[in-house]
Parts: C-alpha cells; structure tokens; sequence
C-alpha cells in the first residue's frame, strides 16, 4: 500500500486555497460568482481526499437520507439529476482512494461481467430496436456502481467504516424520516400505511437486509450486545415496511449462521445465552412489529398476494423467449413493460422485481448466468481468504441475496450500491486480516 502524506497538508492547502477564493471573490465578484461551484467541489475533493472516513460517512449519509427521493421530491423530478447523484458517490469514493492508495490486484468479475454485457449490446444487438446507445449507457453505469468499490484498495479502518456504517442507513432514514414527517416534509408511511422513513418501503427494506448482514458479521467478531440492538431495531423496521422478499432474505441468513456455525465462529454457549436471554426481549420489542407485518404478509383470507409479480412477469418471459440466448441489450429491461398501459399504471411499476427475468431480457439467459456466477466467484473465493466468521456471513448473506434477487430488483436500485459495497468492504477487510493473521503465522514459526 502506498505512503500518502499527512492530513494535514490537504487541510492546509484548502484554507490557503479558501483563503484565495475569498480574496478573489473581494476583487472581481462577477467572475468568481461563475467558478464558485467548481471550486466549492474542488475544495471538498481534497478535504474528502485526505479524510477517507469522512468520505465513507458521506456516502452512508446519501443513502441514509434517501438523498435521489429528496431530490426528487424537491425537484419535482421523476430520475434525472436525483437518481445520478447516488450512483456517482461510489464511483467518486472509488476514484479517491485509487489516487489514494492505489488498485486491488483482486479481479472484479461483477464489473467485468457488466462490462462484456455492454460490449456485446454494442457490437451485436440490435439496440435501435429496443433502447438507445445513451439508455444503455446509463443502465451501465447504474449496474456497475455497486462494484465500483472493489476496484480500491484502503486501509482496514475504511472498510470497517463502510460495513458499520450499512448498519446505520435504515435507523438514519426511520428516525430522520420520522422527525420530516412531524414537520410535514415527508410522510413516513406510504398510501398503504407502510413504513418508508426517508424512502419507499421496498428501498427501505432492502437497506434493511444489508443492515443486518453488518450487524451480524460484527456481533460475531467480539460478540458485543451493542451490534444485537443494533440488528434489533434494523429488524423492527423492516417488519414495519410489510416487505416480504427482504424478510424473507434476512430469515434465510439468520438461520444459515446460525445453523452452520461451529464452535469457533459461534459458540454453542453463546447460541444458548442468546436463545434464553434474548427470546423474551425480542418477542416483547419485536411482537408489535411482526404483528404489523403479518397483515401483508398472510394476504387477504390467508391467500399469498404476489404484490403485481404474476401479472408482471409475464411480460418478461414473453421477451426471454422472443431472444432467449443473449437478449435485447443491457437497459431493455426498462422499457419491456408500457407505463401508460392501464394494468400497469394500477400496479404502480413496471419493473420485472426479479433480477434473474430482467437481467434474461437486457443479457439473455447467457449473459444473466455470466453476471449472477461472476457474483458468486467474486464473493465466495474472495472469501477464502476471510477469517471463519467474515466468511460464514459472507456467503450466508451471498444465498440470501441470490435468493432476494427472484423477488425484487436486487442489481439496479439504490440499494444494491449498499448492499455490494459492505461485500467489497467485507472482503477487502477480510483480505488484509488474512494476510496478517498468515505473516503473524510465519513469524511465530521463524521465531521457534
């Protein structure tokens, strides 16, 4: 890794260069009110540039406070301007500690998946059919800033700043989101009288599952109780969402740590402490919830509601058939589905929520196997490396995602941008306490 200077030095050069502004502002006030943006950004690059966690922190306050929904509301905007804004922060905390620290020699087979999607959809597809060279563009960008992370290298402080900071983002929107919709600024529940804090129920959701991802790999490096309330409040607000995938992901974990953990990873002793003297805790603090909950999750007269999904995904299977080998072009999936199309319109979306049908239509089923397996080599050779805990959560909460992604749109929203970045920051982290626990290893043998 290499040598950067001190902080110091950045922080100085921004004063002197604030300084510089406000001198020059003073003199000619036409001209300097024109670069005042650029500059403003400049300055903030290298303050981030020289705080890392600083930077780390701004990501999570991004998606903590639904800043792409804020914009949105406030701007009256659909997408646009909102929707770039979150895309672009991983791509710039990215660019910074590359300049920083420098590349990770580790192949990033997700990015490089995208990227020969891409190609493909420009060289052979017949994109004017379907989307446009620009809508592809932007379906690449947003498809591959989940992984933009796992191009860097950075200490292990930064990459424990990210994974605690995913615990943070849902409780962020729901207190935040609650205090907005005191004031009246944004309704913490939607038209169904589902909870949504900062965002919508199904994002709010998502955020939840990566939140508990973190919460447990960090309970089970120290077993520190502040990580199980933590978890706790993460889990009361996804059952105030009603989101049943997301629960459904997060079940699906629990029960892979908490059945295929040994001794080491989780003792027995402490699976017992937590059963007895948490269950009753939980059901006091949790039962309200799951009550809550239990109203969408049964559906009407008990009969499972598929929220949309069956009338959805027919469209979906009709186009994978149409192009089954190597689809329509990355960003197709999009516009599969009419919006103005009255059913559609009454659903609310025309979005196939499950990744594995849309990604068939952008990529075909080639290209859809290439991106979910590029996925799972990423994680779970990555993960070799990992102590016995990162590693268990890790590929426990990689099943939970795949098993997520047949359900709702897992790859292209918000969410996803969280949810891979604590992978790249749990691998990477992972990787350099490998590496020392293997050089600790070495040296107690030259010691002997």
């Amino acid at each position: 890794m290499r040598i950067v200077a001190s902080p110091a030095f950045g922080l100085l050069a921004a004063f002197l260069s604030a300084a510089a502004l406000l001198l020059t502002a003073l003199a000619v006030p036409e001209q300097a009110m024109l670069v005042l943006p650029l500059l403003v950004l400049v300055l903030l690059g290298l303050a981030l540039y020289q705080l890392p966690v600083a930077f780390v922190a701004g990501l999570v306050a991004v998606y903590g406070l639904g800043l792409d929904i804020q914009l949105g509301t406030l701007l009256g905007e659909s997408g646009g301007l909102a929707v770039a804004v979150v895309k672009i922060v991983p791509f710039a905390l990215t660019a910074s500690l590359l300049l920083r620290y420098g590349p990770s020699p580790v192949i990033n087979w997700p990015f490089l998946a995208f990227s020969a999607v891409a190609a493909l959809s420009i060289a052979i597809l017949p994109m004017g059919e379907v989307v446009g060279t620009g809508e592809m563009i932007r379906s690449f960008i947003g498809s591959t800033a989940p992984f933009a992370l796992g191009f860097a290298l950075a200490p292990k402080r930064v990459w424990t700043a990210l994974i605690r900071g995913a615990a943070f983002v849902p409780v962020t929107s729901a207190v935040v989101g609650l205090v907005a919709h005191v004031v009246g600024f944004y309704p913490a529940l939607d038209q169904f009288g589902r909870f949504q804090g900062l965002h919508s129920p199904p994002f709010l959701a998502g955020f939840c599952v990566t939140a508990i991802f973190a919460c447990v790999l960090e309970y089970l490096r120290g077993f520190r109780p502040t990580w199980l309330i933590i978890g706790g409040m993460n889990l009361a607000i996804l059952l105030a969402t009603q989101a049943r995938a997301p629960f459904a992901a997060v079940v699906l974990f629990l029960l892979l740590v908490f059945l295929l953990s040994g001794p080491r990873v989780f003792p027995l002793r402490r699976k017992v402490d937590l059963m007895m003297g948490g269950l009753v805790p939980a059901v006091l603090l949790l039962g309200p919830f799951a009550l809550y909950a239990m109203d969408r999750f049964l559906g009407d007269n008990g009969e499972f509601n598929f929220s949309g999904r069956d009338i959805i995904w027919p469209y979906f299977l009709e186009a994978i058939e149409a192009r089954p080998l190597f689809g329509f072009g990355l960003g197709a999936g999009k516009l599969i589905v009419d919006p103005e199309d009255p059913m559609i319109r009454l659903l609310g979306s025309n979005a196939a929520h499950n990744e594995y049908l849309r990604l068939s239509v952008d990529a075909g089923v080639v290209g859809c196997a290439a991106i979910f397996l590029s996925i799972i080599v990423w994680i779970w050779s990555g993960s070799r490396q990992a102590p016995p805990a990162d590693r268990l959560v890790l590929r426990a909460a990689l099943a939970a995602a795949l098993m997520h992604s047949a359900f709702d749109n897992t790859l292209i929203a918000s969410t996803a941008v969280m949810q891979f970045s604590f992978f790249a920051a749990a691998l990477a982290r992972g990787r350099i306490e490998g590496r020392a626990s293997r050089q600790a290893g070495r040296s107690t043998v030259l010691a002997r």
